[in-house]
């Protein structure tokens, strides 16, 4: 039944990506002359690599050495328009590993069908895509830079969220590591989630390439700086390169106010190692 399951899945997936999908609709966007070390946005020569980061780590982080957030927000938005020049999105393939490993991620949530997702960071919105697949028809997705003509992604600034307090069932956000400052980035999501909503992150457990904005050395640190906003931690699971990390629930301001990383963090360790 498990392999049937996936193998409709698959079937599924495959019809989306038929001649005249969005998907293909991007390649067009790419650009035969575009030449990468010549036509790359100015920003690009300093955040590259490994190059561009700060000198200094503060309690397990170390972020990028923007100059403001306007040179952040416009660092952000080169990573898909570099894509789309360079090869008019992704490729079938990558499509089809995508939609597969967001399908594994959501087929099990127990959420409401018309619960209020918000995808952050979502960029072209695979993730939305097979939400709205799975039945969640409100599911949407925001990011700075969504493409052209995406149906699944506003623009918009996981730092500043278009929401209104506690009006969000559940956040999702694969970009952690793309915030600009962690503190203000779980803040904000906790604002705009409901008291008893989910939050789903996963993070890379990979070393930080030429777009990421923060980095830390220990997941539990970022646990920990998570649990002064979220209310309880229910799940940290290992997928690859990846790890899945579910909260529930937000804390009141004046718990927040009052609520310490060490507190936090002792409560981070046992699920860390277990899992």
């Amino acid at each position: 039944m498990h392999l049937m399951r996936n193998g409709l899945f698959l079937l599924k997936s495959t019809r989306v990506l038929l001649p005249g999908n969005r998907y293909r609709k991007l390649r067009r966007h790419a650009d035969p002359n575009y030449v990468h070390d010549r036509d790359k946005h100015p920003l690009r020569n300093k955040h590259h690599g490994a190059e561009g980061w700060q000198s200094r780590e503060v309690d397990g982080l170390t972020y990028r050495d923007y100059g403001d957030y306007d040179q952040y927000v416009t660092h952000q938005r080169q990573k898909l328009l570099e894509i789309l020049k360079a090869h008019g999105g992704f490729s079938t393939k990558v499509v089809l590993r995508q939609r597969y490993d967001f399908w594994r991620r959501f087929q099990s949530l127990t959420l409401p069908k018309d619960a209020r997702i918000m995808c952050l960071g979502a960029r072209l919105g695979t993730e939305v895509e097979v939400l709205r697949d799975l039945g969640y028809t409100r599911a949407i997705g925001t990011d700075l830079e969504p493409g052209p003509d995406n149906p699944y992604v506003e623009i918009g600034d996981f730092m500043n969220i278009d929401a209104e307090t506690s009006s969000v069932d559940m956040i999702y956000c694969n970009a952690v590591d793309h915030a600009f400052d962690l503190e203000r980035f779980f803040k904000e999501h906790a604002r705009v989630l409901k008291p008893n909503g989910l939050a789903m992150y996963d993070i890379s457990t990979g070393p930080p390439g030429s777009f990421e904005a923060v980095h830390w050395g220990d997941e539990r640190d970022l646990i920990a700086l998570m649990l002064t906003h979220f209310k309880q931690l229910e799940r940290v699971g290992i997928d690859g390169d990846w790890k899945t990390i579910c909260l529930r629930g937000k804390r009141d301001a004046f718990q927040v106010a009052a609520a310490g990383t060490d507190e936090a963090r002792s409560e981070t360790t046992g699920a860390a190692h277990d899992a």
